[in-house]
């Protein structure tokens, strides 16, 4: 599966790609410069999954969501924080596959990108 990561804290992003490879995936790019590269980005790279952090400057990870599901329905896309809890209304109403709280374990991680990967093949 080919993955890409869009974090607004380098170190973070740079940690979440080891993650993805050690996964057994393709990181497609690691952005980090906030949402508007985030959208361009994805644009370009067309990964089956995008993991994307809720809170980065230029746009927020809602309005990435929103923006790429509307020209994308099909788009598959994780929402990352540590800030903002998945009970969050904006959460449930993003349109996003998934919700992964930061921090989270190794295990939690390959689990949803396993389940994830699954879902693609199927569809494919």
């Amino acid at each position: 599966m080919r993955v890409l990561i869009a974090d607004d804290d380098r170190a973070f992003a740079e940690y979440l790609s080891a993650l993805v490879w050690a996964c057994g995936h393709e990181v497609t790019a690691a952005v980090t410069a906030g949402g508007l590269a985030a959208l361009q980005s994805f644009r370009e790279h067309q990964p089956d999954l995008l993991l994307l952090d809720v809170m980065m400057p230029q746009f927020n990870g809602f309005t990435v969501c929103q923006q790429i599901l509307s020209r994308n329905p099909e788009a598959r896309i994780i929402l990352m924080s540590g800030l903002v809890a998945a009970e969050y209304p904006n959460i449930t109403a993003s349109g996003a596959l998934a919700f992964i709280r930061k921090p989270f374990t190794f295990h939690e991680f390959e689990s949803l990108l396993n389940s994830t990967a699954l879902e693609c093949s199927m569809a494919a």
